[in-house]
């Protein structure tokens, strides 16, 4: 059983090994390893360790996830500690999709400082104060929307920026 497991691992180790090889010829921009396993978001298995293997991709992949989260047992663990790619709470992961469905949007409205999906955000987050919240994402609109960011690292922007500030009176949890 051990043996399994062990092969189970390392092959799909080396599909993220080859996997990230692949990218790193598209990019010149090298990751580190730490880059490399996490802040990709996950998707409806959740986050854990199958989400740093396979990603967010939907469709049937998402069952090598649950497998990979359920033989290995580190879900829970992960959302505990805020590990194998699990940093990114409830809210915030409504947020990141709210993000991408409504990605230019969004970006519009946050340079402007205002419009109806700041709105929306600071209602998923539970600020109090919404002038403050639209001009904390005006005032750090290239952070949040850095043309590298896909909306999962957006929306870790964002948290950061509701950690820093507590005068956003938000809530993250």
């Amino acid at each position: 059983m051990r043996k399994n497991a062990l092969l189970v691992f390392v092959f799909l180790f080396s599909i993220v090994s080859i996997n990230g090889f692949a990218e790193g010829e598209k990019k010149a921009k090298k990751k580190s390893l730490h880059d490399e396993f996490t802040g990709q978001g996950y998707g409806v298995a959740g986050c854990g360790l199958g989400s740093i293997f396979f990603g967010p991709k939907p469709g049937m992949i998402q069952v090598g996830v649950a497998t990979t989260n359920g033989i290995y047992s580190n879900q829970a663990f992960g959302i505990s500690t805020g590990t194998s790619n699990c940093d990114i709470p409830e809210m915030g992961l409504e947020a990141a999709y709210f993000i991408e469905a409504n990605k230019e949007i969004v970006k519009k409205d946050a340079a402007r400082g205002n419009g109806e999906t700041l709105t929306n955000l600071a209602g998923l987050f539970e600020c109090q104060n919404q002038d403050n919240f639209n001009q904390s994402i005006q005032t750090n609109y290239m952070k949040i929307f850095n043309s590298e960011n896909d909306s999962f690292q957006s929306t870790r922007e964002i948290l950061k920026m509701i950690e820093a500030d507590k005068n956003l009176n938000c809530h993250t949890s």
